[in-house]
């Protein structure tokens, strides 16, 4: 099998597809033969991606869909395992994310963020894993962050990704005896359009990160998508519980202290 085609038949369910890095890995699976079910709350975005990617003969199909409800979440994952025969892979990438602190974080801004973020990868991990077990096959990625890992603000959104980095480790111990696998991606700072409402306060926001980075960039969808399609594809088959980190160093150190530290700067 050639690795363009590397997901060739799998059925893979993507949340958060309609733009971002979401619609970026629906792209990039469909490129590798996976056969796609996008969910999506934003009928418009969903729309425009389906349609994109079914201009290219991959087989695609659209679920309106809000993750914080339960009985869509249920209703729609039948729909798609009716639809498509069986539910391969499903990668979790849907969240909401609020740059607020903890002082001027409402209960509904707090309650939204997990809300999404976290309950609704839970109510969809618990759609898709009876009939994984019943086949002993399944592969669960979750889009983690760095704001898990380090506190970088945004403080509802990083407690519920830090869930969401425990529920991948859940998932792994408990269910990896039925075939099942769950990984989380860790991205740093990706330039989507989920930053816009910062980039209108402070245009010059991305260039002002990038010294903090020691790749000297913040990221673009392809670095998440790319790593994403690995986690999906037969390479990966003996991972699972693993968080991999795609973060252009971030984590690695204070890119900007060493200096002042050594004086070296």
């Amino acid at each position: 099998m050639s690795a363009e085609q590397s997901l060739a038949g799998k059925v893979v369910v993507i949340t958060g597809s309609g733009r971002g890095i979401g619609k970026e890995m629906a792209i990039d699976a469909a490129a590798h033969g996976a056969r796609l079910a996008l969910v999506e709350v934003i009928k418009e975005n969903l729309d425009a991606t389906v349609k994109e990617i079914a201009a290219t003969g991959a087989e695609v199909r659209g679920y309106h869909t809000d993750l914080g409800n339960e009985a869509q979440v249920i209703e729609n994952f039948k729909a798609i395992e009716k639809d498509f025969g069986k539910i391969d892979c499903l990668v979790n990438n849907a969240m909401v994310h609020e740059a607020e602190d903890l002082v001027k974080t409402s209960l509904d801004s707090w309650n939204r963020s997990l809300s999404i973020t976290l309950t609704g990868s839970f109510l969809t991990i618990r759609a898709v894993l009876p009939e994984m077990m019943k086949r002993k096959a399944g592969n669960i990625i979750n889009i983690g962050t760095v704001n898990a890992k380090t506190m970088v603000g945004s403080d509802s959104y990083s407690v519920a990704k830090a869930g969401l980095h425990a529920l991948t480790r859940t998932v792994a111990v408990r269910y990896g005896p039925h075939g099942i696998r769950c990984n989380t991606v860790v991205p740093g700072t990706i330039a989507t359009d989920a930053w816009q409402s910062r980039v209108n306060r402070n245009p010059t926001i991305f260039e002002n990160l990038k010294p903090w980075y020691p790749l000297g960039r913040v990221g673009k969808p392809k670095d998440i998508s790319e790593a994403v399609i690995f986690l999906l594809s037969d390479k990966s088959e003996w991972m699972s519980g693993s968080e991999m980190v795609v973060d252009g160093g971030l984590l690695a150190g204070m890119a900007p202290m060493y200096k002042i530290v050594e004086g070296s700067d």
